[in-house]
C-alpha cells in the first residue's frame, strides 16, 4: 500500500511549498470534472486530497510521519475452525493406587510452586516495566514533537507570519500540565493580533486592520461584537459595502437589532451603494426602534416631554437622515412631517430648514422653500439659494 508522499509523487523531506506545488498538478490532472464522473478518476482525486490534507498541517504531518517510522503493531484475529459435536460419553473413571506422600516430596513441592510463582511474577513485573519504559519513551517523542512544532510557531511570529504561528499553535490542540508556556504564549499571539488590529482601526489603515481580523476568523475572539463592527467599520472605509451587509446581517439573526444598526446598515445603502429606497427603510426601522425607547422612559407624551439633553447625538443625525431619505425619494410630505418634532428639539440646527427647504422647492412651494433657506443660512447653513429666492 502506498503512504502519502507516494500518492503525490513526492520526496518524504519535501516542503510544503512542494507539497502544495505537488498537490495542485496531481488536482488538475484527475479532477473528476476532467474525467466525466469517472469513479475511479474520483476515488483517486480523493486519495490526493486526504494525503494533502494530512501533509501540509505540520502537525498532522509529524504525527504521520512517526506512523511511518515506528509502524503500528496490529494482532490479527484468528478464525476459531468450528469443531464437529460429539456424542457425550462417560468418561470411565481411572483405577490407581495412591502412593504415599512423604515430607521431602511434600517440602519440595512446596518450593517448586513457591520457585514457580516467584518466576512468574519476576516474568509479569519485567512485561510491566517494558510496557511503562516503551510508553514514557513514545510520550517523551511525542512530547519532543510537539515542542519542534512549537520552535516553529515561535519562529514564525518573529518572521511576523502571524498567520502561520497561530495556525501551528492551534493545530497542537489541547496542551499538557508540561505546556502551560505554550498555552500562555497562544493567549499571547492572539492578543498580539487583536492589539495590532484595533491599532490600525485607530490609524484609519483599514486594509491592515481587515487583515489582522481575518486571521482570527475561526477563534471564539475574533466573533465579538467589537471586532464585528470594527470590521463592518473597516469594509466600508474600503469600500467593501456587500461585506459590510452580510456582517450586519449575521449580527441581526444573532440579535444585534440596535438604533446604530439599522443607521448604519441605512448608510451604506444611501451612500455606498446609492439605493436611499433601501436606505429609507433602515432608517424608518431605527426611528422606529428610538421612539420605542423614548416610550418605555418618558411614556406615550415623550414629544413634549422629551428635550435635546435627553437624546443622543446619534438620533440627531438619525433623523436628519430620515427626512433626507424622504427627500432623495420623493416623500416630500413625509419629510417635511419628519421635521416637525426635529425643529422643536434642535431649534438651533440648519440641516432642519435645508432639507425642509430642498422639499418646499419640490414641492412647487417656493415662498416657504426660501424662507426655510433664509433661516438656514442665519443658522450658518453655507448653500446657494435658488434665484428666485433673491
Amino acid at each position: 500500500m502506498i503512504n502519502h508522499y507516494q500518492m503525490l509523487e513526492i520526496p518524504e523531506n519535501a516542503s510544503l511549498e512542494v507539497i502544495k506545488g505537488a498537490f495542485k498538478k496531481l488536482a488538475l490532472k484527475y479532477h473528476p470534472d476532467k474525467h466525466m464522473g469517472d469513479p475511479m478518476m474520483e476515488e483517486h482525486f480523493k486519495e490526493i486530497n486526504t494525503a494533502y490534507q494530512t501533509l501540509s498541517n505540520p502537525y498532522s504531518k509529524h504525527k504521520y510521519d512517526m506512523s511511518l517510522k515506528f509502524g503500528s503493531f496490529n494482532i490479527p484475529e484468528q478464525p476459531i475452525p468450528a469443531t464437529p459435536p460429539r456424542p457425550y460419553q462417560r468418561p470411565k473413571r481411572p483405577v490407581f493406587e495412591r502412593e504415599p506422600i512423604t515430607s521431602k516430596k511434600n517440602l519440595m513441592a512446596t518450593l517448586y510452586a513457591f520457585l514457580f510463582a516467584a518466576v512468574v511474577g519476576l516474568i509479569l513485573q519485567i512485561g510491566i516495566w517494558v510496557v511503562e519504559h516503551n510508553r514514557a519513551v513514545a510520550r517523551e517523542q511525542f512530547l519532543s514533537v510537539r515542542r519542534a512544532l512549537f520552535g516553529e510557531a515561535r519562529t514564525a511570529f518573529d518572521q511576523d507570519e502571524l498567520k502561520e504561528s497561530l495556525l501551528i499553535i492551534d493545530g497542537m490542540g489541547m496542551f499538557f500540565e508540561s505546556e502551560t508556556d505554550m498555552r500562555t504564549y497562544k493567549d499571547m499571539l492572539l492578543n498580539n493580533i487583536l492589539t495590532r488590529a484595533d491599532a490600525s482601526m485607530k490609524q484609519k489603515r483599514y486594509q491592515d486592520a481587515l487583515n489582522f481580523y481575518s486571521i482570527l476568523d475561526n477563534f471564539p475572539v475574533g466573533s465579538s461584537l467589537s471586532i464585528s463592527l470594527n470590521k463592518a467599520e473597516a469594509n466600508k472605509q474600503v469600500g467593501n459595502y456587500s461585506e459590510v451587509i452580510n456582517i450586519y446581517q449575521q449580527l441581526y439573526i444573532n440579535g444585534y437589532k440596535t438604533v446604530s444598526f439599522y443607521m448604519e446598515m441605512g448608510d451604506v445603502y444611501e451612500t455606498g451603494l446609492n439605493d436611499p429606497e433601501r436606505a429609507l427603510e433602515y432608517y424608518n426601522k431605527a426611528t422606529a426602534v428610538a421612539i420605542k425607547d423614548y416610550e418605555v422612559i418618558f411614556g406615550k407624551a415623550y414629544p413634549v416631554i422629551v428635550s435635546s439633553k435627553y437624546i443622543p447625538m446619534h438620533h440627531y443625525n438619525l433623523f436628519m437622515k430620515l427626512a433626507n431619505a424622504h427627500y432623495l425619494t420623493g416623500n416630500y410630505q413625509d419629510g417635511l412631517k419628519s421635521l416637525v418634532w426635529t425643529k422643536i428639539i434642535w431649534p438651533d440646527s440648519s440641516m432642519n430648514y435645508t432639507i425642509g427647504g430642498k422639499c418646499h422647492l419640490a414641492m412647487g412651494n417656493q415662498q416657504l422653500a426660501c424662507k426655510e433657506f433664509d433661516i438656514a443660512r442665519k443658522l450658518g447653513a453655507k448653500i446657494q439659494t435658488p434665484n428666485l429666492c433673491f
